[in-house]
């Protein structure tokens, strides 16, 4: 199947590293895990980087297309607290998949978006131990953001 992963250009050598995440963490992971985040269509991929734009700064960007298989585990909105989607309840998600995050037994576990929550993210770990074998690069080209996406484009 293929997913969809927008990145900051600066990182073209390296297109697969979860080390963002690692170092930061996010709202699926605490810091120390490697995820990837990729998502289910561009559009999605898009939206899940300009809700984290910093207007006075737009780097450029990367749109890389992995072909991945189907994801053997699914979150649905569901299984999730009722509140999720905050962001006070970063803390409570990232610990939500511990288990996988600690010995992820599948590669990909597909999840809400917690901005379009009808759409799909996926997160990929990158300690997975074929992950080098089943995540396949398809495309990764330049991807040029719509200025009137960002609070004061034209």
């Amino acid at each position: 199947m293929l997913v969809y992963r927008l990145y900051k250009s600066t990182y073209i050598a390296e297109p697969l590293s979860a080390e963002g995440s690692r170092r930061a963490g996010g709202r699926w992971n605490p810091k120390g895990f490697p995820i990837l985040y990729a998502s289910a269509t561009p559009e999605l991929a898009l939206l899940e980087v300009v809700a984290h734009l910093n207007p006075s700064f737009i780097p450029r960007f990367h749109l890389v297309v992995l072909d991945i298989p189907q994801p053997e585990r699914i979150v649905s909105a569901s299984d999730l607290p009722a509140n999720w989607r905050d962001d006070d309840q970063h803390e409570i998600m990232k610990n939500h998949l511990s288990d996988w995050l600690k010995q992820p037994e599948t590669l990909t576990i597909a999840v809400p978006s917690a901005i379009v929550v009808r759409s799909i993210n996926y997160l990929i770990h990158g300690d997975y131990p074929q992950f080098n074998q089943l995540v396949k690069i398809i495309e990764n080209e330049p991807f040029e953001l719509d200025g009137r996406l960002i609070k004061g484009g034209s």
